[in-house]
């Protein structure tokens, strides 16, 4: 199971910033239209760099992840989230994904309000658009859901 390479591939990147106007270097890795807000795009090329790119489909938009979560029983409880997995999120309440992270810390029954994660696209403010790639410690209340990877060996 390759869940460490693809989390040292994310863990790598932080501290990355983009270029204007969305520009950034995993719209290549990932084979994404560049220019483009890139959250997904960044986790994509983490699995690809992770060699697990059959574990999530390849896609650059959030409801596409969250359709094939469903379709495929990859949904989790955000209660059993842990290291690898994918959080879909839905900062403006709008009933549908907005942005994507992984999971970098296992969820904690020490800390059940708050989710570690790395996301690409992320800023400093509460937004599904941002400018790099950032260790995040994210309220559960802005999960929309948790998506488990179909690991090559799980």
């Amino acid at each position: 199971m390759s869940i460490q390479k693809v989390l040292d591939a994310a863990r790598a990147e932080i501290g990355y910033n983009e270029k204007p106007n969305n520009n950034n270097k995993f719209a290549k890795v990932a084979g994404h239209a560049n220019y483009q807000p890139w959250c997904a795009t960044f986790i994509r090329a983490c699995f690809i760099k992770g060699e697990e790119a059959k574990a999530i489909p390849d896609t650059a938009y959030c409801p596409h992840l969250e359709s094939w979560a469903r379709a495929n029983n990859r949904v989790v409880p955000t209660a059993e989230a842990k290291r690898g997995d994918l959080v879909l999120f839905d900062f403006s309440r709008s009933g549908r994904a907005e942005h994507v992270g992984i999971v970098n810390i296992n969820f904690s029954e020490k800390n059940p309000e708050y989710l570690h994660t790395i996301e690409g696209n992320a800023g400093a403010v509460l937004s599904n658009e941002g400018d790099g790639v950032f260790k995040k410690k994210r309220s559960i209340s802005l999960i929309r859901l948790v998506i488990r990877p179909d690991w090559s060996k799980e």
